[in-house]
């Protein structure tokens, strides 16, 4: 696998509107429903960078932030009309992106610097950089609680920055190598996707859980097996169920409580995945069949499977609008899909 191909994690949105809690069956449902298509492609943005990885989006502003991995750089795009606003260099190599909607600030991960870049959406300009562990990669924002999760890959842990101060305050020992990092606001707890993967290519067998950690106290409630390399990772905060992409498996695992693993299947390689908060719709990146998924959170059913670009990594959801963006890694571009109805 070459560096590019596995690098992804997703963004996450924490937050969604359910009318009722499906109950986990045995199996869920994967077949496509045989109705008029909810998502068409609006919109294929070109200027987005070279290496686009992740993308994060301020819903007030409407700008799209790209990470270009390689390139050292966060390109900030006017969702409008997919112009170029600014091209911001930061260096490193930079990975996910996740933006403070009330702030207005951008986080963004750089993995050879070990750094957390933080950028002011007012007027796009990088106004800190905190020192976290080495290798970072996934990112959770917890506001009401003044937290910044970021998964470290390289030592195998998860840190606990300080959004007041902007320091690293704690460390968390979790699994293998995790690259997703997620939060539930209510109940505080962080789940670790241990996805047992480093930049070099290793493998490690034992990269196939989620570990939940409590948000109160940094200690490790439990492990729980989901399957071969998990990627990212996302909380719905009304069900409390997590849900991730296992990569080796080309499937989702849903973990809810105490109750057993539930599967189902979506496209080659899930990496990043993003959740729509009114319409309670799930995005799965599938990064080795250039598609996205898109899922109903309240049956867990695949209800559309949308070609776009090559090797989609990053996913976000722009939540005044209901478009979704894809940062397609192998092409240079951003598909954007709008949603068919209201």
């Amino acid at each position: 696998m070459n560096r590019l191909a596995y690098l992804a994690v997703t963004s996450v949105l924490l937050s969604g509107l359910a009318s009722a809690t499906p109950a986990l069956a045995s199996s869920l449902p994967n077949t496509p429903q045989q109705t008029t298509a909810p998502y068409e492609i609006s919109h294929t943005f070109t200027s987005v960078g070279t290496t686009p990885h992740f993308t994060g989006i301020d819903d007030t502003f409407h700008k799209l932030y790209v990470s270009n991995l390689s390139a050292g750089t966060v390109t900030v795009v006017n969702t409008t009309n997919g112009q170029l606003i600014k091209s911001i260099h930061l260096g490193g190599t930079l990975h996910t992106v996740m933006v403070d909607q009330e702030a207005h600030r951008v986080y963004v991960t750089d993995i050879e610097r070990n750094l957390l870049d933080v950028i002011d959406a007012n007027k796009d300009m990088l106004v800190h950089d905190v020192a976290v562990s080495r290798m970072p990669h996934g990112l959770a924002l917890a506001p009401m609680w003044h937290r910044i999760y970021v998964s470290s890959v390289g030592e195998s842990k998860i840190d606990v920055v300080d959004s007041a101060i902007m320091k690293r305050i704690a460390t968390i020992k979790v699994g293998p190598n995790p690259w997703g990092v997620a939060t539930d606001r209510d109940t505080q707890t962080v789940f670790s996707a241990n996805t047992g993967s480093l930049p070099d290519g290793t493998n490690n067998p034992k990269g196939n859980s989620v570990t939940e950690v409590d948000g109160r106290t940094n200690t490790v409630k439990r492990t729980v097996i989901v399957g071969p390399h998990p990627w990212n990772i996302l909380v719905n905060p009304l069900t409390h169920r997590a849900y991730t992409g296992v990569s080796d498996a080309n499937d989702v695992a849903v973990l809810a409580d105490n109750s057993p693993v539930q599967h189902f299947a979506v496209g080659k390689s899930p990496h990043g995945l993003a959740l729509d908060l009114t319409r309670q719709l799930l995005f799965v990146d599938n990064s080795g069949s250039n598609t996205v998924s898109v899922i109903d959170v309240k049956t867990n059913a695949v209800i559309q499977t949308v070609p776009v670009g090559k090797q989609p990594q990053g996913v976000s959801v722009d939540q005044q609008t209901g478009d979704v963006y894809v940062a397609n890694q192998g092409d240079n571009t951003v598909t954007v899909l709008h949603p068919t109805k209201s």
